[in-house]
């Protein structure tokens, strides 16, 4: 019975033998296959690589170096910063310009009202300095003396000063001469007598001062 039992397996481990035989030779056309056709999609992309035409001048990255379109937008950047400091300097400009404008009419503004102030003044002046010329009495003219010099000093204050006219030569620009002497040792044109005070403020005129002079 032994014997028998193991010849009765031994066809059965036969075929399984050969199924395993068979799975394997199946597996191993697989890989054929599979290698094949690996090895077919590589040669297909060397041929492709190998078609491809190299670049002569291939660009280099430069990580260091900013994108285009960053370049470009700090270049707009800079051009609308340079034409916001322009104008700015413009609008300096124009204000400096209208101060100045504005400062030089406020002095010619005051000038002019302390010109005006100043004449009316000098009406009051001339009354006190005629009436210490008919004056006898010398208190009396003493006070009107003093008097005369709060005037001269109240003018001061305003930046008017008299006129210059004792040994002075006549000049159009400061006096006017309402007559002329002739005498002997004196030139042409000095003058002689002073018959009313001028007076002027910085480089204008307040008042000619009335003179006589030389012929």
């Amino acid at each position: 019975m032994s014997k028998n039992k193991h010849k009765n397996r031994r066809p059965e481990n036969n075929f399984y033998n050969r199924q395993d035989d068979e799975k394997q030779e199946e597996n191993e056309d697989i890989e054929d296959v599979n290698g094949k056709t690996e090895e077919t999609s590589q040669n297909m992309n060397e041929e492709k690589e190998a078609d491809t035409p190299l670049d002569p001048y291939p660009e280099k990255e430069d990580d260091l170096s900013p994108p285009q379109d960053l370049n470009l937008k700090l270049q707009l950047e800079k051009e609308n910063s340079l034409a916001l400091t322009n104008m700015l300097k413009t609008l300096q400009a124009d204000f400096d310009n209208y101060r100045k404008r504005n400062q030089k009419s406020q002095d010619e503004a005051y000038e002019n009202g302390v010109m005006f102030a100043a004449k009316r003044m000098l009406s009051c002046f001339d009354a006190v300095e005629g009436a210490i010329n008919q004056i006898k009495d010398e208190t009396t003219k003493e006070g009107l003396e003093i008097l005369r010099r709060e005037f001269l000093s109240a003018l001061k204050d305003l930046n008017i000063i008299p006129i210059e006219t004792d040994g002075q030569m006549f000049d159009a620009n400061l006096h006017n001469a309402i007559g002329t002497e002739e005498m002997q040792g004196k030139p042409a044109g000095l003058i002689l007598h002073e018959v009313q005070k001028g007076f002027k403020m910085n480089d204008k005129v307040v008042r000619y001062s009335l003179v006589i002079i030389a012929k």
